[in-house]
């Protein structure tokens, strides 16, 4: 049975075809039909928020130092287009016309409060999903504002049975699950929306494997390319409606 209504969300943008995490990645991205963009956080040495998945600059802009030891004046003084994006900026350009789906990279109190911050400062508290591997930053999460969706984040070769067993654990805390899209099958998604979580896998971006999870019920998935998976979900839905 196919989910009628499975979120698109666009992994750092649409980065199948531009650079990651730029406005250009989400401006593409929301064109092609993406439900939500996808937000990878660092902070800077002067408390910042900035669009960046990797702790240095080095892969996106051939610059090794790290982000933490970075002011906002040091990323100024960078080529514009290799500069991490401000979350401030990213909000403020897309404000509630779409979603967010936001990982804090270095889970710190003092970042997660200043995430929280930003989203109340730009009225987005029914825009943003919260999303992290560290379980503690989650709950931490929780106490700042309980009403800010939060998803657990599963490492690459987690078990579908190991999924299965913490479904009922995460559901204290967490609203929804992030499984690899291989640790997915149908007994995990029938257990994580017993347990009342939603399931959205990650990173998926060959036609067939969005089928099969378009086809298991789960309720959003993240690709490099949403007008790929928007496709596969038009088409997935026609023939079941047609059958």
């Amino acid at each position: 049975m196919y989910a009628p209504h499975v979120s698109v969300i666009a992994h750092r943008g649409a980065s199948a075809y531009a650079p990651e995490h730029n406005f250009a990645a989400y401006d593409l991205a929301l064109a092609m039909g993406a439900n939500a963009i996808e937000l990878d956080l660092r902070e800077t040495l002067d408390g910042e928020l900035v669009v960046l998945h990797d702790a240095t600059l080095e892969r996106t802009a051939g610059d090794p130092r790290r982000i933490a030891a970075l002011t906002r004046r040091d990323l100024e003084a960078l080529d514009e287009s290799v500069t991490p994006l401000a979350l401030d900026d990213v909000f403020a350009r897309y404000g509630a016309g779409t979603r967010y789906w936001i990982e804090i990279k270095d889970a710190r109190p003092d970042a997660e409060r200043t995430l929280v911050d930003a989203i109340w400062r730009h009225a987005l508290l029914e825009q943003v999903t919260v999303q992290s591997f560290d379980r503690l930053s989650l709950r931490r999460i929780c106490w700042l504002d309980r009403s800010l969706p939060r998803v657990a984040l599963y490492r690459p070769g987690a078990r579908p049975g190991a999924l299965r067993r913490s479904t009922a654990r995460i559901a204290s805390y967490a609203n929804g699950i992030g499984p690899s899209s291989a640790s997915v099958n149908a007994s995990v998604v029938l257990a994580a929306h017993a347990c009342g979580l939603t399931v959205q896998p990650y990173t998926v971006n060959d036609r067939a494997e969005m089928k099969r999870l378009v086809e298991l019920g789960v309720d959003g998935i993240f690709t490099d390319a949403p007008d790929r998976l928007r496709a596969v979900i038009t088409a997935t839905v026609r023939t079941q409606i047609a059958a």
